[in-house]
Order: C-alpha cells, then structure tokens, then sequence
C-alpha cells in the first residue's frame, strides 16, 4: 500500500520531533546534571563570613573568563574569608562550559553564583537596574557598609564584565575591577542606568538557606532577565 505524501511528511516531522526530544534528554542526562552535581558537591572549607572590615582591592585579571570569580574573590576578602580554602574557581564552575556545543560559554552564571553564595553563608537579593528604585535600593545598599556585585555591559566594548561596588560617596559608586589595578568612581545613576544588567547586594546571612532547588531556579530566571535587558538595550 502507498503512503500519503502528507503521512509520510507527518511522520517524518514526528520522527524528528522525537529525535531533538531525545537528543536534549541526553544531553540533560549525560552533561548539565553531572556538571552541576559535581560544582555543587565540591569541597571547601567552611566559615562564616565576619562584619565588613575595610575596602576591597582588585584581583587583576589574566584570562578573559574569570572576572566573576575574581569579583566574588575580592568580595569575600572584605568579609574576613580565606578565598584560599573556598575552592572558587571550580565551584563556581567558571572553566566549564554551560552550553556543551559553545567553548565561548564559559565564566560565572547566576545559578552557580547564587549557590556558592548561600554554601558560604550569605544573603543575596536580586536588584533590577532598571526599576524606578533600583539605584536607591543599591545606594541604600552599599550605605549600610555591603557590598554588590554587578553584572555590566563594558562601555569600552559591551561585552559582559563582573564588577563589586563597594562604597558610595555622594552620588558616586566605588567600582572594584579586575580590570583596572586600582577602583574608580562613577556616577550611580548614570552607571546603573546605562551600564548595569543585574544587581545582586550580599551580606552575611542571619540563617542559612538550604533550599538548592530553589536558588537554582532563582539563578536562572535572573540570567533569563539579563538577556532581556541586553536584547532591550541592544534594540
């Protein structure tokens, strides 16, 4: 007996659907769930991050993909962390690809970042730059004597940077780079309006959070809205 064109093409199509379905199971399976069960179950040494004592001074950076890990580097030494002992740079899976077929994918991502911040006992609150409060909530921030750090569009290339801000003096924002051997000061408003994608204040937590799931998910819905705001501000 013939088969319909029509059949056959609705098999076909069926046929694929089924094979990219799979294909993404497998790629679930065998490469993203491993990547993240073993970040997650890395070794360091535990502390509980101190008071804020003094400013932060940049690590300076030497490869193109670990300003993340050296702002959050710069960021625990502030609290009285031995960055030493937290074994960062592989919990934060920075040298590891997040996307399998993309060995430009590399660096910090929010999901990563949320969880070692809770391991190592600390508050996070997402802050969007672009609400009416944003660069208040951030000032109010930085005021209480924390520090945040901040995911930018560089305005010499717009390429994605990680940065600390870690003072405000007036209505200027102390910037801590890995990319500038000493900080710098911006206008907040200007900067945060112009150059920030996502805010996330830090302090030492009051209790510590348990919830891995759920940490993860928020990672990845902030990493969904940076992508947002680029696409916007690119538009």
């Amino acid at each position: 007996m013939r088969v319909p064109r029509w059949l056959r093409w609705t098999l076909y199509g069926l046929g694929a659907g089924v094979i990219a379905f799979l294909a993404l199971i497998t790629v679930a399976v065998l490469y993203i769930a491993p990547r993240v069960s073993s970040k997650a179950d890395a070794p360091y040494v535990e502390a509980t991050p101190h008071a804020r004592s003094g400013d932060a001074a940049p690590i300076l950076q030497l490869e193109s993909h670990t300003c993340g890990l050296l702002s959050l580097s710069a960021a625990y030494g502030v609290y009285g962390l031995a960055v030493e002992d937290k074994n960062l740079r592989f919990r934060l899976g920075v040298d590891r690809t997040a996307h399998p077929f993309d060995s430009s994918s590399t660096g910090t991502l929010h999901p990563d970042l949320y969880r070692v911040l809770a391991q190592d006992k600390f508050d996070f609150v997402t802050i969007d730059p672009r609400a009416e409060d944003g660069t208040g909530r951030l000032a109010d921030h930085l005021r209480g004597g924390d520090v945040a750090l901040l995911l930018i569009s560089r305005r010499e290339n717009g390429r994605l940077h990680w940065v600390l801000a870690d003072a405000l003096s007036g209505d200027q924002v102390r910037i801590v780079d890995s990319l500038a051997a000493e900080p710098y000061m911006e206008s907040a408003g200007s900067f945060v309006k112009g150059f920030v994608l996502s805010i996330i204040a830090i302090r030492p937590a009051t209790a510590v959070r348990e919830d891995a799931g759920a940490i993860h998910a928020e990672g990845i819905v902030e990493m969904n809205q940076v992508r947002r705001r680029l696409a916007e501000r690119e538009g």
